[in-house]
Formats: structure tokens, C-alpha cells, sequence
């Protein structure tokens, strides 16, 4: 007995017993929280033990406060930090490190007032429009769902641990509900009417099996389509409409008290949602028209008519598909099959908008590169005329004067010698003629 209690302790003392002792929350509620690690033991001798830790994957770098005698790593394969390093333990000693991070689990209450102002400005731009009643039913929509958010934080404030999991729970439907709030589409976008589309009957029937029990149904969600939203409900039957954000999908309640066997049945009218609008189709055919038209004279005019058409045949087949009448399950089918199909359309038309930007870019470089030319050509002239018109140094300015100079010099000398010889032979010229005048006069 007692070599199987020392093997016990032996095996104690080799094993780090890693614990994540969940998440302590110190005196006040959210503010930082701990992570916990136990390192134990259970030997008669002083030991030094490896801990290796991962921390939650939300946590960035700025987000680890406090780790006290470990290191801190990023593992690139897992996508978290983790704590590490050495601790030293004395016989039968045990040791809680405590990691010091940041609450990032907690929705600031100045962020959930932001989003609700942000809901009260989206339905004050619509007031005086044709959105504005649906946009009431859209604000209590929204409003619901973050009340429900911060209640289920609210219920587990002294609980870090469900607070964690209640936030990647809720994160994306945190991220929606923001994202619509903000969002002018949203806002500005309105389901058919009822009598401008089909209404499509819901059926709910309510049962209470047990036969000698009377039940309530509060507790019962009937839950819609995804599709269909609050406002495209036509009548609620005395129904609640609530939304699960865990499915993504909203349902109804009602609270009936069910006799035993007793069975009752409910016809919720639901508008047709499940149709891609025409309009929104042909808005993708004006933005595909117009762009391809662009394109056509340009070098990306092969690539363009491939998108192009895709998008004519995925319109089309969209077209075509909505056009045949069926049963209200494999209409909801169609419809998600359609789209995908104008999901992919639009994609397509925005790689060909992309296309025509890259087009206008190499246009602009092709126009800027022949003013580069104009402008290379201009500046050869312009180096030209400044050789030849250049401003000489000054050697080169006392070398010219000076050539000048003596060209002059020589020029005046050579004039100078020729006139004074023209001088001499004036005279002699003038006794010839004045003795010839004398001989004729004697004969």
C-alpha cells in the first residue's frame, strides 16, 4: 500500500497539473480578470517545473497585462497566445500563477448606448418616407435583440467563464446588429406588401399529447425560416415574435393552455420573401451594360466578355426559375439556389467594374506617358538652345575679347600700311602729269 501511494507521489511530481481554475474575478465586477494556472508538487523534493499555458484566442499582446515570472508567446499553428517558463516547487508545495488580461468579454454600456442612438437616427432619416412604418418594426427588432444580449451578460456578471462563452456565442449577432444600425440599405429597404406580393400561409399547431395533464405552451418556439424577418409577417395570431441568435433565426411564441388532447392549429400569413426582387436584377444588368460597353475598345475586352457572360446566364436562369410555380418547400429551395446564382452575378459585375477601373488607370498612364514625351522633347530643344546660347565662362569670354582684339589690331595694321603706301605714289603721279602738261605746252 505504501509503494503504491510513493509511486502515486512520484508520478505527482512528474506531471504539471495545468489548470484553467476558470477565470477569477478580483473585488470589482468587470474590471480585469485572471487566468489561473496551478502548478503542484506532490513529491518530498524541491522540483522545477516546465508550464505551458494557452490563454483564450481573442487576446492580442495589449491585452495580457500581468504575467508574473512567465513568458508570453504567440503560437502560430493554434492562433493564441500562451504563457510560459520555469517554476520552482518546494516538497509538497503548491503554486497559483495568476495571469492578469484585459475583460475584452464584457460590451461596454457606452457601446450599447451608442448602438441604440445609432437606431434612433436610422429610423429619424426615414420619418417622413414610405420606409418609416417598417422601419418602426425594424427598431423594436433591433432593440429586442440587444436587450437580450445584455441581459444574458448582466446574468452571468460574477461568471467570467459563461461570460466568455455567452460572448462568442453573441458576437456576430453583436456585429449585426451594429452593422445595421449604421446601415442606410437597411433602413431603406421594405419588404412587399401584402397585396403587392403572394402571401404564403404558416401553419402552427400546438399539441398536448399527455391525456390527463393540462400544459402551457409559453415555453414552445416555432421557429421561421431565416429568410423571413418581423415585418414580413402579416398576421401574428396573438404570437410573439422573438429571435435566437444562437439558430439566427427568429420564431414565434405563444402562451395556450392545452387541455389534455387537446390540439390547436394557427394560420401565420407570411409574405413571399423568397424571390430576387426584378429590380435588383435589372440593376445588375445596367451596371454590366454599361461597363462592358467601356471595356469594349480596350485590351481587356476578352475578359470582359467572359464575365459577362456569366452574369447573362446566371441572370437568366434566376429569370426563368422564379418564373415556374411549386410547392412552398422547394420554393424556399429554389430561391436559395437563385441566390447564389445572383450572389455570384454581382460578384462577377464587380470584377468587371474592377476591370474598367484598371482600363481608365492604364488609359491615364498611357495619356500621361505621351506628355512625358512632349515634354522630353521640349527640354532636348531647350538643351540645344542652351549650348548654343549658353552664357561662356570667364576664361572663355577673356579669350574671345582678346582674339577679338587682335583680329582688330592686325586689320588696322594691314589698313594702315596699304594707305600709307597709297600715299607715296600720289605725288609722283601728280609731277608726271604736271611735266607732260609742260612738254605739249612748248610744241
Amino acid at each position: 500500500m505504501r509503494k503504491s501511494v510513493g509511486y502515486h507521489q512520484k508520478l505527482l511530481a512528474y506531471v504539471f497539473l495545468s489548470m484553467f481554475l476558470l477565470f477569477m474575478m478580483p473585488t470589482s465586477v468587470f474590471a480585469d480578470v485572471f487566468v489561473n494556472i496551478l502548478a503542484v508538487n506532490g513529491t518530498d523534493e524541491a522540483k522545477e517545473k516546465d508550464v505551458k499555458q494557452y490563454l483564450p484566442k481573442e487576446l492580442t499582446a495589449e491585452d495580457i497585462l500581468e504575467s508574473p515570472g512567465l513568458k508570453v508567446d504567440y503560437d502560430v499553428n493554434e492562433g493564441a497566445y500562451f504563457v510560459y517558463g520555469k517554476i520552482a516547487l518546494g516538497p509538497k508545495e503548491s503554486k497559483k500563477i495568476q495571469i492578469r488580461v484585459r475583460d475584452i468579454w464584457l460590451v461596454a454600456k457606452d457601446e450599447i448606448e451608442d448602438i441604440r442612438e445609432q437606431v434612433d437616427i436610422g429610423l429619424n432619416r426615414i420619418k417622413e418616407t414610405e420606409y418609416y412604418d417598417t422601419g418602426l418594426i425594424k427598431k423594436d427588432t433591433l432593440l429586442d435583440r440587444l436587450d437580450f444580449i445584455v441581459k444574458q451578460e448582466e446574468q452571468y456578471a460574477d461568471n467570467v467563464n459563461k461570460r466568455i462563452d455567452h460572448h462568442r456565442i453573441y458576437e456576430k449577432e453583436m456585429q449585426e446588429i451594429r452593422s445595421n444600425s449604421l446601415s442606410v440599405k437597411y433602413w431603406r429597404s421594405k419588404p412587399p406588401a401584402a397585396g403587392e406580393a403572394d402571401v404564403i400561409s404558416f401553419i402552427i399547431e400546438m399539441e398536448n399529447s399527455k391525456k390527463d395533464e393540462t400544459i402551457s405552451t409559453e415555453d414552445q418556439k416555432h421557429y421561421l425560416p431565416p429568410e423571413v424577418k418581423p415585418e414580413n409577417i402579416v398576421d401574428l395570431q396573438g404570437f410573439e415574435v422573438k429571435y435566437d441568435a444562437i439558430e439566427g433565426k427568429s420564431y414565434l411564441t405563444k402562451k395556450e393552455v392545452l387541455k389534455p388532447g387537446q390540439t390547436k392549429r394557427y394560420t401565420i400569413g407570411i409574405v413571399d420573401v423568397w424571390n430576387v426582387a426584378p429590380s435588383e436584377i435589372d440593376y445588375l444588368k445596367s451596371r454590366t451594360e454599361k461597363a462592358f460597353k467601356l471595356l469594349e475598345k480596350t485590351t481587356f475586352f476578352d475578359s470582359a466578355q467572359y464575365l459577362v457572360e456569366n452574369i447573362s446566364k446566371n441572370l437568366k436562369r434566376v429569370e426563368e426559375t422564379q418564373q415556374v410555380s411549386r410547392q412552398i418547400k422547394e420554393h424556399i429551395g429554389t430561391y436559395r439556389v437563385n441566390l447564389g446564382r445572383y450572389e455570384s452575378a454581382e460578384r462577377d459585375v464587380e470584377a468587371l467594374e474592377d476591370l474598367l477601373e484598371a482600363a481608365r488607370e492604364e488609359l491615364e498612364r498611357s495619356q500621361l506617358k505621351k506628355v512625358l514625351q512632349k515634354i522630353k522633347s521640349i527640354k532636348g530643344i531647350a538643351e540645344i538652345a542652351k549650348s548654343i546660347f549658353k552664357k561662356p565662362e570667364n576664361n572663355t569670354a577673356w579669350k574671345i575679347i582678346a582674339g577679338i582684339v587682335i583680329f582688330v589690331g592686325v586689320l588696322s595694321f594691314i589698313h594702315f600700311v596699304l594707305w600709307g603706301q597709297r600715299s607715296k605714289d600720289v605725288p609722283i603721279k601728280r609731277e608726271e602729269e604736271e611735266q607732260e602738261k609742260e612738254e605739249e605746252q612748248k610744241v
